[in-house]
């Protein structure tokens, strides 16, 4: 659980997000380099705390059901963290 905390400390000031929030989208972050998948399923067992697997299993249905991304605000936070320096270049992938 430390590196969602980690994470989570690190999101906070870029993201306008309450705590269970940043906390989920932290632990979400981290468990597909745990699990190598992004099988819902599989997700759910390696999320950290008391909870059992199938709520997290909801947690991450009722999120992506639920809630918009902002992906402005998104590609914001990235830029921030990982201090890219400008010029940038966009370069845009369409595929399908």
């Amino acid at each position: 659980m430390h590196q969602v905390t980690l994470l989570r400390d690190a999101l906070c000031p870029h993201l306008a997000w309450h705590g269970a929030r940043l906390s989920f989208l932290a632990a979400f972050l981290i468990a597909p380099l745990r699990v190598k998948t992004i099988n819902f399923a599989e997700l759910a067992t390696v999320f950290g705390g008391r909870a059992q697997t199938d709520s997290h299993y909801k947690r991450l249905q009722r999120f992506f059901r639920d809630y918009e991304m902002d992906y402005a605000e998104i590609a914001q936070v990235v830029v921030a963290l990982m201090a890219i320096p400008e010029p940038w270049v966009l370069s845009i992938d369409q595929t399908q």
